[in-house]
């Protein structure tokens, strides 16, 4: 081993805890979690032998503000059904997206964004698939077995997932 390699790997170790102080959701105040592309296998994790609903949106998507706001109006009467999101927006646009999810009372979900420059990795490490349309959701079993949806999702699609009948006021 060189010299260099302790000093390599105190370096990249300073980068990663100054980098993960950066883009620390709670020292923003915020519920970001930064996403990367070990972070899919923790939400399926979490929600281990259980549905959940996976949703992936951006501020300059239209049809996602659209979703986000069905989704706002859902979980009201619906709060205990377990939706994730996940902005493809990079980190550093959490304040618009916060504003958004506080506008959609959404700000309370668990919340992600893309925290590598390399989307086409975090995309991949959701779905080899998919290739960034948006918005894209995706319903998970309890089984983990997935369908995907792109575009806005509907009630209807929902109930189908859920096996639930979904209706709003």
């Amino acid at each position: 081993m060189t010299r260099q390699a302790p000093a390599l790997r105190s370096g990249l170790f300073t980068f990663v805890l100054v980098l993960t102080l950066v883009i620390n959701p709670a020292s923003h105040g915020d519920n970001f979690k930064p996403f990367t592309a070990e972070s899919f296998a923790g939400i399926k994790q979490e929600f281990l032998d259980s549905e959940f609903l996976l949703g992936l949106w951006s501020v300059d998507c239209p049809p996602c503000l659209v979703e986000l706001n069905m989704m706002g109006d859902l979980l009201k009467k619906y709060p205990d059904l377990p939706f994730v999101l996940i902005s493809t927006d990079p980190i550093d646009e959490r304040n618009t997206a916060l504003t958004l999810l506080e506008d959609y009372e959404l700000d309370q979900r668990e919340s992600w964004m893309f925290a590598d420059s390399f989307i086409e990795r975090l995309r991949y490490s959701i779905d080899p698939g998919w290739y960034g349309e948006l918005p894209r959701s995706y319903f998970f079993d309890s089984n983990h077995q997935r369908q995907s949806h792109s575009g806005i999702m509907t009630l209807d699609l929902l109930a189908k997932w859920f096996d639930k009948d979904f209706s709003l006021p």
